[in-house]
């Protein structure tokens, strides 16, 4: 990817520009100058003032390419901040300032500025040795590109990103602060005239924040899945939520992705059914239940593999079911450092950014990818006279294309891009697994991991896997309901309270029968916390095939039941629940919350109601739309 040295200064210009807004500000401290304390005031207002300047001077360096005056600069204007902080200490104590009033007011109004300029001073400083070393080495690049780096000079630019993970903590520690002291400030102070640029500035501050959220672990995670500090694979798995499953969608195709040092040595795709019919008769391990009944096969492929829901244990049912197959048709174990599965809905995104691709003289642009690619490799490819066996060569050619147009990206669209990726991330279409454990809780910081959350309140998430459906899920509009009454003596107990839980699930089925879609058939299994117990359920055909299991491991209790729908046919289905009396003593007593997991790949198009009431007083009645995980709260 097209590394440039001005997109490196522009997010520590960014930083700098911040502190600027506080010049307005400085201007009204002149009524403060009418007080008996006029000498220490008039000597913090100076000194925040040379601090505004020399912040403003040290930026100017920085856009100039002049690192080491920048660096000067800034720590003057951190210090100038500090001086400020220190004369405003010394008038504290005068006995107009003692008393709550509006004296006392504006100082502390005074005081919370001046920190954040402290504060984002540091910000700016602690940044920059950072930048200027990463410029370094990229300014001996032609063109100052990473991809135009050799191999040590890539290794040790990897380093420095890899070693940067304190001090990105550091900044995000120093934005946090200054978000906290903007926060203080009263709407009615002196600063009102300029409070519009404040709130604007406390915008941009909590929206750096949240980057460098996911900058921190990010950190470690790029060198990581680069192949640096050694070469890496993965096994890569492109999910269809067309047809959903558990973790995201049917593995019509996985690859194996090489990289080294920053470069992808090497990403090769295959079709799923490739690796799974030569293991036919060679390879036996026993299905889950319903894909034996449902999809009527004796033995666990790598196309069925992520049966469970949570991402970590379903990543390593895949390498194990993989590695499994592998050897028993003649081929050597694989070591792999790890799994990443996206959707359709990531390279879409992607389309949006880096534009339509013509492969074989079709165009997959935003709007039709995945319409477009299912028809390729369902009908198309009859049509091109390619065989079945080689249907899906083109979608190495996309990926190619793809990866081809995202390294040559400008440096302008970076932000662009680390917006999609941690979008896609919250939405699951991105989810990665690695073998390091210590990687892998940078990946569950990230957000990445798609595990089952371990929750001490209310939890609900609802898995559907399509069972021989086509990719009928294209068509189905989704929609929830849950409602939650609390009450008092209901469990068979005096003054002892209960908890009972409503679910409702609606499917309205909006295609017909074609090459693409079927009628509907699902495994659905409602995750609820650990201990419910299942009163009633409605909805479902006669001699419906029901189970519930606990699964201590991801401490839930589990209702599984089978279901179809027709085209231009909807089936709602209800249960009903009692919830444990942890929960339901939480909600009697004011404590409750509800945790809504998102499946990967699931389309709640019709989104989720919440309702829930202790005794007779409504306490939540809220809608989402589950595009990510989501919490409901009083």
């Amino acid at each position: 990817m097209a590394i440039k040295q001005r997109a490196i200064r522009k997010s520590l210009i960014r930083i700098g520009e911040y502190a600027l807004l506080l010049a307005a500000a400085l201007l009204l401290l002149s009524l403060l100058w009418l007080w008996p304390t006029y000498g220490g005031l008039k000597k913090a207002v100076s000194a925040g003032w040379a601090g505004k300047n020399q912040l403003s001077q040290a930026v100017s360096s920085l856009r100039a390419g002049n690192w080491v005056e920048a660096i000067k600069i800034s720590q003057k204007a951190e210090n100038s901040f500090s001086a400020g902080l220190a004369d405003l200490a010394s008038v504290s104590g005068h006995f107009i300032f003692r008393r709550r009033g509006p004296a006392r007011n504006q100082l502390n109004d005074l005081k919370y500025l001046l920190a954040t300029g402290e504060t984002l001073s540091r910000a700016f400083n602690r940044g920059l040795p950072l930048a200027r070393d990463l410029a370094t080495v990229l300014a001996t690049a032609p063109g100052g590109d990473f991809n135009n780096l050799n191999a040590d000079q890539k290794s040790q630019f990897l380093k420095k990103v890899y070693e940067a993970e304190p001090e990105l903590n550091g900044l995000k520690a120093d934005l946090n602060l200054s978000l906290l002291n903007l926060k203080k400030i009263r709407r009615l102070s002196l600063f009102w005239p300029i409070y519009g640029q404040i709130s604007a500035l406390k915008d941009q501050l909590a929206l750096g924040d949240h980057l460098l959220a996911a900058l921190a672990p990010l950190s470690r995670l790029l060198p990581a899945l680069g192949g640096y500090p050694q070469p890496a694979r993965f096994l890569l798995l492109l999910e269809n939520n067309d047809e959903l499953r558990p973790t995201g969608g049917f593995i019509g195709t996985y690859g194996i992705l090489a990289t080294d040092n920053g470069n992808i040595i090497s990403l090769e795709t295959e079709d799923s059914y490739h690796l799974d019919m030569p293991a036919v008769g060679k390879w036996n391990l026993d299905p889950p239940e319903p894909i034996k009944k449902y999809l009527k096969v004796e033995n666990w492929y790598l196309r069925d593999a992520n049966w469970s829901p949570d991402w970590p244990t379903a990543a390593r049912q895949v390498l194990a079911i993989y590695n499994g197959e592998n050897a028993a048709t003649g081929g050597a174990t694989q070591i792999f450092n790890g799994v990443i599965a996206i959707t359709p809905d990531f390279v879409s995104d992607l389309l949006a950014l880096v534009g339509p691709l013509t492969i074989s003289g079709q165009t997959y642009n935003v709007d039709n990818f995945q319409e477009l690619l299912q028809y390729t490799v369902e009908v198309g490819y009859k049509k091109e006279n390619i065989s079945s066996w080689n249907r899906k060569e083109i979608i190495n050619e996309i990926l190619t294309e793809l990866q081809k147009r995202l390294f040559a990206l400008p440096a302008a669209n970076w932000k662009q891009l680390l917006n999609i990726t941690t979008k896609n991330i919250a939405a699951k279409n991105i989810q990665l697994y690695l073998t390091r454990s210590d990687l892998e809780r940078e990946v569950i910081t990230l957000g990445a991991g798609g595990q089952i959350a371990l929750r001490s309140g209310d939890y609900l998430g609802v898995v559907d896997a399509n069972l021989a459906a086509f990719k009928t899920d294209a068509v189905v509009k989704k929609s929830l309901s849950y409602a939650v009454t609390g009450e008092t003596g209901k469990s068979g107990v005096a003054d002892r309270p209960a908890a009972t839980a409503v679910l409702t699930l609606s499917y309205k089925h909006q295609g017909g029968f074609d090459w693409r879609t079927t009628r509907y058939q699902s495994y659905t299994r409602v995750y609820a916390p650990l201990g419910s117990r299942l009163i009633a359920i409605s909805g479902l055909d006669e001699a419906p095939d029901l189970s519930t299991t606990d699964d201590a491991a991801l401490d839930k209790t589990v209702f599984g039941f089978y279901f179809s729908v027709g085209p231009s046919q909807s089936r709602e289905i209800t249960l009903t629940y009692s919830l444990p009396d942890a929960i339901a003593q939480r909600l009697a007593a004011g404590d409750y919350s509800l945790f809504a997991q998102k499946q990967a790949g699931r389309e709640t198009a019709g989104g989720l109601v919440v309702t829930v009431k202790n005794g007779r007083k409504t306490i939540i009645n809220s809608q989402g739309n589950l595009l990510m995980d989501e919490i409901f709260t009083p």
